[in-house]
C-alpha cells in the first residue's frame, strides 16, 4: 500500500470516512518524488525517537518508522487515528495517541535526544513552534513542514528579520530545507509550502523567566519598523532624540539602524543595558 498515491489516499479516507478539516489545515501529501526529497532533506538516523505531529494517513509516519528507532504520532482527528491502526500496523515501533498537540508536553512523551517532525496545519504555526521551544525538554531539531512564506520569514537572514524571526532566534537558528508544490497534496493548499528546521540552541540566548520582559521590550520597535532606533529609544526612555542616540552609540550600535537589521547579539545587549529605564506601556508610532 503506497500512501503517496493519490488513489490509495482516497480509498484509504473512504473506508475511514475522513473528511477533510479545515480547523485542522489537513492537507494530505500524495506524490511520491516529494516524499522522498523530504525525507532526504529530514536527514534520518537509525537510533533516533520521533516525535511525529499530525500524522494524518501515515504517509510520513511509515517512512519515518523504516528509518528511525521509534516514532510517536500525535494526531487530533480521531477518523484518522483509526486510519493509522491500519496503515502503521506493520511497524510496531510506531505509537499513535489521540490528542491536541497545543495541550500535549512533548516532551514527556519521549526520552532525550529527540526530535519533532511534521506536517502541520498552517493556522497553528506561530502558536506550535512557540510551544515546542518552550518544552522543558527541547527537541534536539524541529522539522515542520509550514507555508512557505513564514518558513522564508522565519529562516531570512540578518537585515530582514520580523518579530516573529526574532522570537524564534531567541531560541535556536532556522533554516529553510526545501520548498514543496501545491499539487504534490490533496487537496491542494492555497499558499505554497516548505520544510521549516529550527535547531535549538543548547543554551537558549535569554533565560526563560527574562522572556516576557523581552518581549515587551522589543515589541515597539518592530511596531515602528519604518523608524530608526533612536526615535523609538526616545520615546521608550522619555529622553531626548541626542540622549537615545548617545546611548545606543555606546553599546556599539547605529542610532540610524532600524529594527529589522539587529542581530540577536545587538538585541540583547540592548534589553540588557536599557530594560530598567524602558516604559513598557508606551505606545509607539506606525
Amino acid at each position: 500500500m503506497d500512501l503517496a498515491d493519490p488513489a490509495v489516499v482516497r480509498g484509504v479516507m473512504r473506508r475511514f470516512q475522513i473528511r477533510f478539516q479545515r480547523r485542522w489545515g489537513q492537507n494530505f501529501l500524495a506524490d511520491r518524488a516529494t516524499l522522498e526529497r523530504l525525507v532526504d532533506n529530514l536527514e534520518l538516523e537509525p537510533g533516533e525517537r520521533v516525535l511525529e505531529v499530525g500524522p494524518g494517513l501515515g504517509v510520513l509516519t511509515v517512512e519515518l518508522a523504516r528509518r528511525v528507532a521509534s516514532v510517536i504520532g500525535v494526531e487530533i482527528d480521531p477518523a484518522c487515528v483509526r486510519a493509522l491502526k491500519l496503515t502503521t500496523r506493520d511497524f510496531p515501533n510506531v505509537s499513535i495517541l489521540e490528542g491536541d498537540i497545543l495541550r500535549t508536553p512533548a516532551g514527556d512523551l519521549l526520552e532525550s535526544p529527540y526530535r519533532v517532525i511534521g506536517n502541520i496545519p498552517y493556522n497553528l504555526t506561530g502558536a506550535l513552534i512557540v510551544h515546542l521551544l518552550e518544552e522543558s525538554r527541547t527537541a534536539s531539531r524541529i522539522d515542520l513542514v509550514v507555508q512557505r512564506e513564514v518558513a522564508e520569514r522565519l529562516a531570512a537572514p540578518a537585515g530582514s528579520w520580523s518579530l516573529a524571526t526574532l522570537g524564534v532566534r531567541v531560541y535556536g537558528t532556522p533554516e529553510l530545507r526545501m520548498v514543496i508544490g501545491k499539487q504534490a497534496f490533496i487537496p491542494p493548499p492555497d499558499v505554497g509550502s516548505a520544510l521549516l528546521r529550527i535547531v535549538p540552541d543548547p543554551v537558549p540566548a535569554l533565560p526563560a523567566v527574562e522572556l516576557p520582559a523581552f518581549f515587551s521590550f522589543v515589541t515597539p520597535f518592530f511596531q515602528a519598523r519604518r523608524k530608526q532606533l533612536a526615535f523609538v529609544m526616545a520615546r521608550g526612555l522619555s529622553v531626548s532624540h541626542v540622549e537615545a542616540r548617545r546611548r545606543l552609540a555606546i553599546i556599539g550600535i547605529d542610532p540610524a539602524r532600524r529594527a529589522e537589521t539587529l542581530e540577536i547579539a545587538e538585541w540583547k545587549r540592548l534589553f540588557e543595558k536599557e530594560r530598567v529605564n524602558w516604559r513598557l506601556d508606551t505606545i509607539q508610532a506606525r
